[in-house]
């Protein structure tokens, strides 16, 4: 039996919000995303910040509260209104991070991810 890979694929905002559409919203996640902002690294991109425990409804209210909404970018370089084509990124805001395309978005919908997002800084 075989099992359909995701295939990999940057995602913008509305192929993000068509896919979340898709679930459950009940589903809560361990690993998943919320608090959209303008993205450190391209302003005019869309960024979220990694959240624990969250529903896919929450997910989704997040994505559907960015479309249209204006931020601030990055040292107040202006101000970006995101569209269903602006790009989608996973990151804290003022810092760069990680595409958030389908691949990394179907191991947040199977509950896969497992990182320990805290690291310890110092060494023995």
């Amino acid at each position: 039996m075989s099992t359909a890979l995701p295939v990999p694929e940057h995602l913008d905002l509305g192929k993000l919000i068509a896919a979340l559409e898709a679930e459950d919203p009940a589903k809560i996640l361990k690993l998943g995303f919320n608090n959209p902002h303008s993205y450190r690294g391209y302003y005019d991109d869309l960024a979220f910040e990694p959240a624990a425990n969250i529903t896919v409804g929450a997910m989704l209210a997040a994505a559907r509260e960015a479309l249209g909404a204006t931020y601030l970018g990055c040292k107040g370089s202006g101000e970006y209104t995101m569209t269903g084509w602006s790009d989608v990124w996973l990151a804290s805001d003022g810092h760069t991070g990680e595409s958030l395309g389908r691949v990394l978005l179907s191991f947040l919908l199977t509950n896969v991810a497992t990182l320990d997002l805290v690291r310890e800084t110092s060494q023995p």
